[in-house]
Formats: C-alpha cells, sequence, structure tokens
C-alpha cells in the first residue's frame, strides 16, 4: 500500500502512525474537511447533546487527533470543567497543544494508548472516542479502558464508521467492488466494527445504549484524493492492475472536474452510561 509519509494521498493506514511530521499539514486538512461535513457535525452535536457536556464537566477524549473536538469540548465545560486529550501520534498532540494554547485553553494532552489509558479509575464524567476503535487490534481491551476512566452514572460517546459501506460513484462497479473490499479487509483492521460494538458495551455492563446513524458525503476533493489511494493501495497490493488503476483514476478525475463525484460513508454513533455502583 501507498506509504503516507511520502505519498500526496491519504490513507487510512496514515492515521495510525506515531510519526505524522512529513505529512502532517495533509491529514490535517484531510481530517478538517471530513469534520466539516454536515453528518459528522450532527452526530457530534447529538453525542454532545447525549452526554451532557457542559460546564464543569471532566470530559476525556480518547484518539483526539490535533483537537478539534477537544478544544470544542475544553470551550463547552469552561469555566469549571476539565478536558484531557490522548492519541498516539505525538505530532497530533503537540499541534492540539499549539491550537490550544492559541485559544487560551487549559487541557490535559498526552501522547500515549488506548489501551492502557493513563487516567485513573472514574476520573471522568464524559469520554468519547471517535474514529479510534476500527484501528485497533485490542479494540475490546480500548472499550474496557473507557470504562474504567468514566465515573458510575458517567456517559460515553463512540463515533464509529463501517468501512464497508465506502462507495464512490464509479461506473465500473465490478472495479470498485473489488478496490474497496481490499480497502475494508486490508487498510483498517475493524471494517464493521459497529455491527459488534453494541454487544460490547452490554458485555461490559453498560447500559442505556443509544444508536444514532448518518451517511457521510465526501467533500468532493477530499474524495478524490482518498479513493485514488484506495486504488493505489490496491495495485500495489496486486488486487489490481496498472491498465485498472489508470482506468479508476481517470474516472475519478473526470467526475470531479464536472462536479459529479459522489463518496459515500456510514457512522455510528454509540452512547452509553456505566451504571451507578450499588
Amino acid at each position: 500500500m501507498a506509504n503516507p509519509k511520502t505519498s500526496d494521498g491519504v490513507s487510512l493506514t496514515g492515521f495510525t502512525e506515531r510519526d505524522h511530521a512529513q505529512q502532517l499539514n495533509t491529514y490535517i486538512r484531510a481530517l478538517e474537511a471530513f469534520d466539516a461535513t454536515a453528518g459528522i457535525q450532527e452526530l457530534k452535536a447529538l453525542s454532545r447533546e447525549r452526554t451532557g457536556i457542559g460546564p464543569g464537566r471532566r470530559v476525556l477524549d480518547v484518539g483526539c487527533g490535533f483537537g478539534l473536538e477537544t478544544l470544542r469540548a475544553a470551550e463547552r465545560v469552561a469555566p469549571s470543567g476539565t478536558v484531557a486529550g490522548l492519541d498516539l501520534s505525538r505530532d497530533f498532540i503537540v499541534e492540539a497543544q499549539r491550537r490550544a494554547d492559541a485559544a487560551g485553553l487549559k487541557i490535559d494532552l498526552r501522547v500515549g494508548s488506548a489501551e492502557a489509558l493513563p487516567f485513573a479509575d472514574a476520573a471522568f464524567d464524559i469520554v468519547r472516542a471517535e474514529r479510534l476503535l476500527i484501528y485497533l487490534h485490542q479494540w475490546q481491551t480500548a472499550l474496557a479502558e473507557i470504562r474504567r476512566t468514566v465515573r458510575p452514572g458517567g456517559r460515553i460517546a463512540l463515533i464509529e464508521p463501517d468501512i464497508s459501506t465506502t462507495t464512490v460513484n464509479i461506473p465500473d462497479r465490478a472495479l470498485l467492488r473489488r478496490i474497496m473490499a481490499h480497502e475494508a479487509d486490508m487498510n483498517v483492521v475493524n471494517a464493521w466494527l459497529p455491527g459488534p460494538l453494541s454487544a460490547a458495551l452490554r458485555s461490559l455492563n453498560f447500559v442505556d445504549v443509544a444508536l444514532a446513524t448518518r451517511v457521510v458525503v465526501f467533500p468532493a476533493e477530499l474524495g478524490r484524493v482518498y479513493f485514488g489511494e484506495c486504488g493505489r493501495s490496491a495495485c500495489e497490493a496486486g488486487v489490481i492492475g496498472a491498465d485498472e488503476l489508470v482506468h479508476w483514476q481517470v474516472g475519478l478525475d473526470a467526475l470531479h472536474a464536472s462536479g459529479q463525484l459522489f463518496g459515500t460513508v456510514s457512522y455510528f454513533l454509540f452512547n452509553a452510561t456505566r451504571p451507578a455502583e450499588n
């Protein structure tokens, strides 16, 4: 697959890198563009409403990236609340700190692993994670850590995609299926995570589990770049040939140039409560 550190494209595997230095701005632009989509913003707004993020709350953002939602949470809990953010990428944390400082927001930002959260038991009223569990081999461990760090009676919010639903309006549907099947099978760990996630929450004794969904439409330029990278990844893996990659890219470019490129993916918001202890 394309190396996210040397390619101009955006690959899903690149979001799991510890070092984003050479492509930091590329990934920042991609995440900002995707964050601005109506579907994602609607799920985030619903998540804030359901978890009750507001003044005085203690919030943890796991897999916070460079702090898009972390900073929003800090603004909402001010002046008496606290917010912490954790990410595997040191480059993302440095950027999150820069943005927090520029906004005058005090946030506890740390580099670390979601499978071993460096926070005390029941330290937070609300714990959130977004586009995190799909990348983790030990996602159940991370989910247990999220439960450990939220207080009894506290709420969690998880926003995750079903990568297997990703599609784009390329006319060659057979080629599309091969490329996107490779993307789902090889470039994330858990392509259809929303399926088992509901059962996993209940197995950890979460209650009041609620689900909301949105189909997210890719911004045109991000779609052109991302789906192009999907094709290159499939070609490098031998799933498609070089001529098929050219056919794929020509089709994407033509749709983009005419303003007709239409790519989508389904996203799921899970909210749940850690029950109060007896």
